[in-house]
C-alpha cells in the first residue's frame, strides 16, 4: 500500500478542466518568474474548487487591450498581478480596495459579473504576516517589531503595500530608497 504525504506532485494537482471551470491568470511580462500558479492550483485541487491559475504574459505595451481580452472571456474570473503591470493596470479598475487605492498598485484583480474591474493589493499583509510568523525571539507578535527601524529597498507597488502595512505596527521608522 502506498504511503500518503500531504506533498503533491506536480500531476497530482492538474485537474481536470471543463466547461464550468473557471480560470485565474497571474498576469505579467515575461511569465518565468511566476510561481503562483504553483501555489494556487494546489490549494483548487486540495479544496475541491473547479477552478484553475496560468501564468498570462501581457507586455506592457499591451496591457489594455489584454485587460479587454480578459473581460470578454466569461469564465475568466481574476488574476494575481505582478512585474510590470501593478501600477498601470491599478489605472485600469473600475474600482480600487484600500490597500490599492492607498498604494496606487494592484496585485490582484477580480473581474465582477457586471463587467467591471476590481483591484486592491495585499503585498504589504502578507508581508508583515509572514514577517511575523518567523519569529525567532520568545516575543509576543506584536512586540516583534516595536521600535525598529526599517529599510525598504525599491519603492514599486509591493514596497508602497508594505511600507503602508508597516506603519501600522509599532515601529519607530521606515526608510525607503529607491
Amino acid at each position: 500500500r502506498k504511503r500518503q504525504t500531504s506533498q503533491m506532485s506536480r500531476h497530482d494537482s492538474i485537474r481536470a478542466v471543463t466547461g464550468t471551470t473557471r480560470l485565474f491568470g497571474c498576469i505579467a511580462s515575461p511569465t518565468d518568474h511566476v510561481r503562483a500558479p504553483m501555489i494556487f492550483n494546489r490549494i483548487f485541487a486540495e479544496r475541491n474548487i473547479d477552478a484553475v491559475m496560468v501564468p498570462v504574459d501581457i507586455p506592457a505595451e499591451q496591457l489594455p487591450e489584454g485587460i479587454k481580452g480578459l473581460k470578454a472571456l466569461g469564465n475568466f474570473k481574476g488574476a494575481a498581478v505582478t512585474i510590470p503591470h501593478k501600477l498601470n493596470l491599478a489605472a485600469l479598475c473600475d474600482e480600487l480596495g484600500p490597500g490599492a487605492r492607498a498604494t496606487a498598485a494592484v496585485n490582484a484583480v477580480r473581474f465582477a459579473d457586471d463587467e467591471r474591474l476590481l483591484g486592491d493589493n495585499f503585498d504589504g499583509h502578507g508581508f508583515v504576516a509572514g514577517l511575523l510568523g518567523e519569529n525567532p525571539t520568545d516575543l509576543p507578535p506584536q512586540q516583534i517589531l516595536r521600535d525598529k527601524s526599517i529599510l525598504i529597498i525599491g519603492a514599486g507597488g509591493a514596497a508602497r503595500s508594505i511600507a503602508l502595512s508597516l506603519a501600522a505596527q509599532p515601529i519607530s521608522c521606515v526608510h525607503l530608497t529607491n
